[in-house]
């Protein structure tokens, strides 16, 4: 089984950082500061040494002979503090309480080549720091050059550079230390507001909204503020969903209901017309006739469902132009046969809106009037004030009072109070979609008769 790998939170990756540039800073800075105040003690260490050897080496070597042999140079060499060995660089011979081997020859050949006036050199000997310095002077007027040579401890200056180290690091973890405490405070701060994240992307979606309202940092409460927008749009859609699939259910239910009438008949006048021998002339033609209208409803029917179908699905378009009202009113009453349904048109009778959509309206509201109601049936027309407004009236029962804010509904059909017919229950939603897509709306008056009116705005 691969086990998790661990990874730090982003409080401990902050101290974590912290923590590493505290100690690069700390080794830096101590590092800096102890390596210069080495080279100042040491440096002024040898300056001081340099000048104890020129002293030392001239007062030594101003009681030489003009030409000093390797017992002079011995003699010379035990008036210095330190362990010394003279050399004359033009016989070569040396003497002194140092031995010549032990200087390095490097340095040697520095001055007896006469390529310097001095020479030096810092080693650690038998665990001590040690400086081997050189310098050139005269013996006396006139005489050979001698080379001197001395060894000097600087033990005391390395043990004070080893207590600048130890304060360096001591420094150091200071800093550590510090960086440790200042990270986790700070990992904690910023801990926080991500918790308050974390709390509110965790109560997302139920319905006790998260208490977290300002965390102290602005950048932060905007991604609360976005989260809790993200959080207001999917519920927003959820809901819609949720609509949108109560509303397929139901349509689907609907259909399947109104389709089960006008085919159980058109079954039952198929099995009358398919029986040659029982069947009369009569009867056929009664089931002839039941047929067309059934089939008649049936299209009616899949029509008024392919119209809502393109509301739903926003496909819908809308086609603004100059419509005659008269000429609309005229064609629609020909083709229908409405002879006996009064028409009266108040305003310019030309209007710019959709001619389609408004002679859908026209059509559904006088279709209702004859389906649900009865004479007289009455269409008025105002075109004024940027807007039309048109009723139907008719001289029906009415609609009862439960029903009334029911009736634009899809499928509803108030057969308790409205005569029931072949409809489908689908004009009056198909007049209200109507007139809200053109901007307007539908309603239903009630005073004597039965009022239907739509008003729908015009465009300039």
């Amino acid at each position: 089984m691969r086990t998790k790998r661990w990874r730090p939170t982003l409080s401990t990756r902050i101290t974590l950082t912290l923590v590493a540039v505290a100690v690069g800073v700390a080794a830096i800075t101590a590092g800096t500061l102890v390596w210069n105040a080495r080279l100042i003690i040491l440096e002024s260490r040898q300056a001081a040494i340099f000048d104890v050897l020129r002293v030392e080496a001239k007062m030594s070597v101003d009681a030489l002979p003009e030409t000093p042999r390797a017992a002079d140079l011995t003699a010379a060499s035990e008036e210095f503090s330190v362990p010394a060995v003279l050399i004359n660089l033009r016989t070569g011979e040396n003497g002194g309480t140092l031995l010549i081997d032990d200087i390095p020859e490097y340095l040697v050949q520095t001055l007896v080549d006469g390529g310097g006036v001095s020479a030096y050199e810092r080693e650690t000997r038998y665990g001590f720091l040690t400086f081997t310095a050189g310098t050139v002077v005269d013996a006396g007027e006139g005489g050979d050059q001698i080379a001197a040579f001395g060894v000097f401890d600087m033990q005391t200056q390395q043990e004070e550079i080893d207590r600048l180290v130890n304060l360096g690091v001591s420094i150091g973890l200071i800093f550590v230390a510090a960086a440790a405490v200042i990270g986790l405070v700070v990992g904690r701060q910023l801990g926080r507001p991500l918790e308050s994240l974390v709390e509110v992307a965790d109560g997302l979606g139920t319905p006790d909204q998260s208490p977290v309202v300002d965390t102290g940092y602005p950048d932060v409460n905007a991604v609360l503020d976005a989260m809790r927008n993200s959080e207001a749009r999917l519920h927003t859609t959820i809901g819609q969903l949720e609509h949108s699939e109560a509303t397929a259910r139901q349509l689907v239910a609907d259909v399947a209901h109104e389709l089960r009438t006008p085919l159980a008949t058109l079954v039952a006048v198929s099995e009358i017309l398919a029986d040659t021998e029982s069947a009369t002339p009569e009867n056929r033609s009664e089931a002839g006739q039941i047929a067309a209208r059934s089939a008649t409803h049936l299209t009616t029917l899949t029509n008024d469902i392919l119209e809502l179908s393109r509301f739903d699905s926003n496909k819908a378009d809308v086609v603004r132009e100059p419509v005659d009202v008269a000429e609309l009113w005229r064609d629609l009453a020909e083709n229908r046969q409405w002879a006996d349904v009064a028409f009266e048109l108040y305003g310019d009778p030309v209007a710019h809106t959709d001619e389609v959509r408004l002679r859908l309206i026209v059509s559904n509201l006088v279709t209702n009037a004859f389906r649900h109601g009865a004479p007289p049936v009455e269409v008025t027309v105002w075109n004024q004030d940027g807007k039309l407004t048109l009723t139907v009236a008719d001289g029906g029962p009415g609609v009862a009072g439960e029903h009334e804010a029911q009736v634009f509904k899809r499928f509803y059909q108030a057969s308790s109070s409205r005569s029931g017919s072949e409809s489908s229950g689908l004009g009056l939603a198909i007049v209200r979609e109507n007139a809200r897509l053109l901007g307007g709306d539908a309603w239903l008056i009630q005073t004597a008769g039965t009022v239907f009116a739509v008003w729908i705005p015009l465009a300039p």
